[in-house]
């Protein structure tokens, strides 16, 4: 491997409550603006994941990918809703507060991994803004090489267009490079992308089932250290 594409959200950081906060006041606001077409509430709730008001993991609505909730969105309202759902989804994140709690042990991690000489990244489904507070609050601008951020009307993991930007602007193989992430959707942008390793993590709000494709499951993303040595 030359290469490392972290997630950020449950794989650098754990899982960022805020996200669920955005999660659950876009379907709140999706239900009440078109309540008058949806056909029953309840079943429409439990289809998105959302049980007494938490999202649940495995779900659409904790899979972080934007194009699934929107499909999701338009099959309940039985109408294209996509324009109003990517506008909403963006206002929300642009006004979000971040959480940055840290997985332990992260940072001597990432020394790591940058003295052997590996070349890592940042793939998230963050935006741009939400990235730059992240590398703000955390000091970890030194340690990539590419940032990869999505905004609204971009690709997503798990499209494996969201990675051209790194085989546009470096000469490396797929095969040389690995990704790490707490979702199905992290694991399935190597598949996609015919990456080299796939590693899950199970800091986020991805299940161990869900990693069936992975190459290696971990609790955490530091293990890595050792599966690349």
């Amino acid at each position: 491997m030359k290469w490392i594409l972290f997630d950020k959200d449950g794989t650098i950081i754990y899982f960022d409550r805020s996200w669920m906060k955005i999660g659950l006041q876009l379907v709140e606001d999706f239900m009440e603006k078109y309540k008058e077409d949806i056909n029953n509430i309840d079943e429409s709730y439990a289809y998105l994941g959302v049980v007494d008001g938490e999202i649940q993991p495995g779900t659409i609505m904790a899979s972080g990918a934007l194009d699934e909730m929107v499909k999701a969105f338009c099959k309940i309202a039985n109408q294209d809703v996509t324009q109003w759902a990517q506008q909403r989804s963006q206002t929300l994140v642009d006004n979000r507060v971040p959480e940055n709690v840290l997985v332990e042990g992260i940072n001597e991690t990432l020394e790591t991994l940058q003295q052997r000489g590996y070349k890592m990244g940042i793939v998230t489904s963050d935006s741009k803004k939400g990235v730059e507070q992240f590398l703000e609050y955390t000091q970890f601008e030194r340690f990539f090489d590419i940032v990869i951020s999505t905004e609204a009307d971009a690709v997503e993991k798990p499209n494996p267009e969201v990675l051209n930007s790194l085989f546009y602007r470096y000469e490396v193989d797929p095969k040389d490079v690995a990704i790490v992430g707490d979702t199905a959707n992290d694991i399935q942008t190597g598949v996609n992308a015919q990456l080299g390793l796939k590693i899950a993590v199970l800091t986020g709000v991805g299940l161990e089932e869900e990693f069936a494709k992975a190459d290696y499951i971990f609790d955490n993303v530091n293990d890595i250290v050792d599966v690349l040595k």
